[in-house]
């Protein structure tokens, strides 16, 4: 079946939905791959009264982490839609004006934003299905306790994503999946970066089936979940009087703990170099030689370049007492040491993740600007210190840490984008494609976000071909920002399909003075990377307090 738009009904409880959810159905309006022609209102399910005793203890946990964080859970508001509605006909579900509608009305597909089991009528007569969107581990489609059990059990990632019935079939097929950091101090925040993040699930994915139709949509689809292995959920029982106060304990240690690290530590990034050997050594710490700054700034995201038969490392150095970071350079000595480094480039802007390409002899260099909301890119007048601006690729867009490679004739842009600025910039990776890679012209892959993970997304460095491999790092940013580093092979990458498969990881947590790397420059033959050294005030002492927080800060388990 070939659409210019598809014809959609969307169910609901209520002239009230969500906020996260009246964002999604604005974006999923102004895509024009939708046109709505009906409106399914459900009763909504009475609740009894252990279930509204849960909710108003819900209410109250949410209430008392927002004033502690400053972080009201504004997602979840409930915000009238009928607006946006215009001339499309309502009906309340199982009424005489529903059967009515549903004869005259041809159905492409449902959306679902009830929380019940989906009408089986509206699944039968809508060939791409009823869609609807899950929150948490227990795929639960209320987003009641979103956070909350990962803020308990200690889980790095929440959860999220897209669920389709289709007509015959017996349990959902699962179609997206998204995993947003959970705050270690605030249970909110990651709900906010959830909800919010979710706002654009569906308008993205019917964009993409729009696009490439059933056969290739359900393709991808197959790449994207397979790894994953979803399935249904199992019953449990609902949470308690004793879970919440179990979350509250959390709240004093977290506080004690940031506490602690404020007056007895000090973190730094700085950087690291060692021989390039095998891949799956190339994060380990113990084998790398430290580059530590000056105490007054940290030195990170490096990448190293061949020039005339000599190395030279680009980087980002941010100053403590400025606030933004600039851009330097320094060259590689043949027994491991470095030249003093040398500003190469300064704006009134952040700046930072230098990464220099070669194009048709010329150097060039795309510098993270997502601050000015460009993708820059700056052309070498006299390697490797001058630098001048040669255009915007990109503009109106906030994209992290932008990463060139050609392959099979096309240039490829991975970024680390963000579509609300309440979401975190590091958890969704997007794909464009050109035949430049000075083109102003970038195309957006279909499946973008290719990657939508908080521990796999972000680019973490130069993507570099080993064995006829080709192999990408990215950020592990679960639980928080620079936690660790990936290594993942490209399995699969052309203007339909992207694929690509984790083969290393690495997740300093403070041994070896490390706690934490997310940019690693592969070459020959030095390899570096960046990390963050921890300076602890209280030497011995301080590792014997970090084994006592870990024992007081077991997973609580807590069911849903």
């Amino acid at each position: 079946m070939s659409v210019n738009a598809f014809r959609a009904a969307l169910v609901v409880e209520g002239e009230y939905i969500a906020a996260w959810q009246y964002q999604m159905l604005e974006r999923l309006l102004a895509s024009g791959c939708v046109h709505l022609v009906m409106v399914v209102f459900r009763q909504p399910v009475a609740l009894t009264l252990l279930q509204r005793l849960n909710a108003a203890l819900l209410n109250a946990l949410h209430y008392v982490d927002g004033k502690l964080f400053k972080c009201p859970v504004a997602a979840q508001q409930p915000t009238s839609f009928l607006h946006l509605l215009g001339d499309v006909g309502c009906c309340d579900a199982g009424g005489k004006r529903y059967h009515t509608l549903l004869e005259q009305q041809t159905l492409d597909v449902v959306i679902d934003l009830s929380t019940q089991t989906p009408l089986a009528e509206l699944v039968d007569v809508a060939p791409y299905g009823v869609w609807r969107h899950f929150f948490g581990q227990a795929f639960e489609c209320s987003d009641r306790y979103t956070g909350i059990r990962e803020y308990a059990n200690q889980q790095a990632e929440i959860l999220s994503g897209l669920e389709r019935w289709m007509a015959g079939q017996t349990a959902p097929e699962y179609i997206f999946a998204a995993t947003t950091s959970t705050d270690a101090a605030s249970i909110n925040r990651g709900i906010e970066r959830t909800l919010w993040k979710m706002a654009d699930f569906i308008p993205q994915r019917l964009q993409e089936l729009l696009n490439l139709g059933e056969n290739t949509f359900s393709q991808n689809v197959k790449v994207r979940m397979q790894p994953l292995a979803l399935a249904p959920p199992e019953k449990t029982a609902h949470f308690g009087v004793a879970a919440i106060l179990q979350v509250l304990w959390r709240y004093p240690n977290n506080f004690l703990n940031k506490l602690f690290i404020s007056l007895f530590r000090a973190e730094q990034w700085i950087l690291l170099s060692k021989a390039t050997g095998a891949l799956t050594e190339a994060g380990a710490l113990e084998q790398f030689r430290k580059w530590i700054p000056p105490r007054d700034r940290f030195w990170a995201d490096p990448f190293v370049v061949e020039y005339s038969g000599e190395q030279y490392v680009f980087f980002e150095e941010l100053i403590y007492a400025r606030g933004i970071g600039h851009l330097a350079c320094v060259r590689l000595n043949a027994d491991g040491s470095h030249s003093d480094p040398v500003t190469i480039l300064e704006k009134p802007y952040h700046l930072s993740y230098p990464f220099v390409f070669q194009h048709q002899g010329q150097y060039y260099m795309i510098p993270e600007t997502a601050g000015n909301h460009t993708v820059e890119v700056y052309r070498c007048e006299d390697f490797p210190h001058r630098w001048v601006f040669e255009k915007n690729l990109m503009t109106g867009v906030e994209a992290y840490d932008a990463t060139l490679m050609e392959y099979e004739g096309r240039w490829w842009l991975f970024a680390s984008m963000r579509q609300d600025q309440r979401c975190s910039p590091s958890e969704a990776l997007y794909l464009f494609h050109a035949d430049d890679p000075l083109s102003t012209k970038w195309q957006p892959h279909p499946q973008n976000p290719v990657v939508a993970s908080a521990a796999r997304a972000r680019p973490a460095g130069r993507i570099f071909n080993a064995a006829g491999q080709w192999y990408r790092p990215s950020q592990n940013c679960a639980g928080t920002y620079g936690r660790g580093l990936n290594i993942n092979r490209i399995q699969q990458l052309d203007v339909n399909t992207y694929r690509e498969q984790l083969v290393s990881h690495y997740l300093p947590d403070g041994q070896h003075d490390m706690n934490g790397m997310h940019t690693l420059g592969v070459s020959s033959p030095v390899s570096v990377a960046d990390a963050v050294h921890v300076h602890r005030r209280l030497g011995r002492v301080d590792r014997w307090v970090v084994k006592l927080n870990r024992f007081f800060s077991q997973p609580l388990v807590i069911s849903s």
